[in-house]
């Protein structure tokens, strides 16, 4: 059911047009899209496939993965790129304990106590993997195990202190009207033929 009066329906604006691929939270992290892929997410994809050569059907040869990356940030891509959850590639490998991909991330730029929606960090994805020598190499490289970072959740803007929470961007807000006037038309159209006379209760 559509509900009649959701969070987002009830946010004051202004509202920023998009953000992107950009993290809205000041440690780098977060995303207020509000699905899963953002932008390509290619720095993501060459993480996680590094040993299988799943990724590189994208491209013309198989560099290593160290190389890829290097051309991928040198191209263009973010390496502080923001998945639907708020994920940066630095989560990639350190969910996957790849020490050397951190380093090499956090080489090109990427920080390293950025927090994704539920505010967690690269280094609570490596403790809950029980990844202990990429904890060790994210500390080095200046992670805080103690932070926790800003939780993105639908209903805060209705606490306290929701001012200080980042906006949606028209860009979800059309998105997510569009959505609700399809389940509307879905919804009225199982209503009308549950409704139709001499129809039996389910």
């Amino acid at each position: 059911m559509v509900e009649r009066n959701p969070w987002y329906s009830r946010v004051k604006g202004p509202f920023p047009e998009s953000y992107g691929c950009v993290g809205v939270k000041p440690d780098g992290g977060g995303s207020m899209r509000g699905r899963g892929t953002v932008g390509k997410m290619r720095v993501h994809h060459a993480v996680f496939n590094r040993d299988s050569g799943a990724f590189y059907t994208l491209v013309p040869i198989r560099p290593r993965t160290r190389d890829l990356i290097k051309k991928l940030i040198d191209d263009g891509d973010d390496v502080n790129e923001v998945e639907g959850a708020g994920n940066t590639p630095l989560f990639c490998a350190a969910y996957d304990g790849w020490n050397e991909g951190v380093e090499l991330l956090c080489e090109l730029g990427a920080k390293v106590n950025a927090s994704n929606n539920a505010g967690d960090t690269a280094w609570q994805w490596a403790a809950n993997m029980m990844h202990d020598s990429t904890c060790e190499v994210l500390e080095k490289l200046g992670a805080d195990k103690e932070y926790l970072g800003r939780v993105i959740v639908k209903d805060f803007y209705d606490l306290p202190d929701g001012k200080e929470h980042p906006k949606p961007s028209l860009e979800y807000l059309e998105w997510q009207k569009q959505k609700d006037a399809e389940r509307e038309v879905d919804e009225t159209a199982q209503w009308d033929e549950w409704s139709k006379p001499g129809k039996p209760e389910p």
